[in-house]
C-alpha cells in the first residue's frame, strides 16, 4: 500500500512543464503503448493501469490511436484526487469503456474481472518497491498478463540501481523483452516485455507489492 503521507497529486506537477525528465520518459511510454496497440490482435483487448495516477500515459493514447475503442481499459489508482482528475478528463472524451476503480494495486483482489489482460502498465510501480517486492510481483504477472500480452514498466531515481535485477526476473518469469529506452542522463528507464508462457489462473488472494518512502525522479 502506498504512503498515505506522500502527495500524489502534487507528484504530477512536473508533466505540467513545458520539459522535464518525466515528459521525457512519458513521451516513451506513450510510444511503447501505441506501439503494443499496432501489434495487438484484432477484436477487443483488454488493458489494465497499476496506480495509474492521471493516466496521461494510456489516456491520449486511447484518444489517438485507432485501436482506441477496441479497448476496455481498468485504472487502478488509490489517491481519490487522482481518480476524480481521471474521472474528469474521462468526462471530456468519446471513450466508454474504461473504468477508474478507487483501489490499491497492491493488492490482487483489485484486478478481479480485468485479467489476463493484453496491456498491463506497471509505470512507476518497481520505482517504490523493494527487490524483493519486485520479484514476488513479477513472479504473479503470469495471472495477470495473456500469453502474447504485453507489460510497459518505469523506473527511475534511486531505484535504478534495481532495474538489472528486475529484468532478470522478468526473464525468469517466461517475459521476452521487446524494448529498452534508458534516458540520456540515465534518470530513468522504460521497458516493455511480451508475456511467452502459458499463463496461470488468476487468484484475487495476497499482496502483489507494498509501496517504500517515494524515491526522487
Amino acid at each position: 500500500m502506498p504512503p498515505t503521507n506522500y502527495d500524489w497529486y502534487a507528484w504530477h506537477a512536473p508533466y505540467d512543464q513545458l520539459r522535464t525528465p518525466e515528459t521525457d520518459r512519458l513521451e516513451q511510454v506513450q510510444e511503447a503503448i501505441s506501439a503494443a496497440l499496432d501489434t495487438a490482435p484484432p477484436g477487443r483487448l483488454t488493458a489494465v493501469s497499476a496506480c495509474a495516477g492521471q493516466a496521461r500515459d494510456l489516456l491520449p493514447v486511447l484518444i489517438s490511436h485507432p485501436r482506441g475503442p477496441d479497448i476496455d481499459a481498468l485504472l487502478i489508482e488509490l489517491e481519490p484526487l487522482n481518480a476524480s482528475f481521471l474521472h474528469g478528463a474521462l468526462g471530456s472524451t468519446a471513450l466508454t469503456s474504461v473504468d477508474v476503480v478507487v483501489a490499491d494495486a497492491g493488492a490482487a483482489a483489485s484486478y478481479a474481472g480485468h485479467v489476463p489482460a493484453e496491456l498491463l502498465l506497471m509505470c512507476g510501480v518497481f520505482a517504490n518497491i523493494d527487490r524483493n517486492a519486485a520479484r514476488h510481483t513479477i513472479s504473479r504477472l503470469n495471472e495477470l498478463v495473456a500469453p502474447a500480452g504485453s507489460v510497459i514498466w518505469t523506473t527511475y531515481g534511486g531505484s535504478l540501481g534495481d532495474a538489472d535485477d528486475v529484468l532478470t526476473a522478468f526473464a525468469a518469469a517466461e517475459f521476452t523483452l521487446v524494448s529498452l529506452v534508458r534516458a540520456a542522463d540515465r534518470s530513468w528507464l522504460v521497458a516493455v516485455h511480451r508475456f511467452d508462457g502459458a499463463g496461470r489462473p488468476w487468484s484475487d488472494d495476497g499482496v502483489l507489492f507494498a509501496f517504500r518512502p517515494p524515491t526522487e525522479s
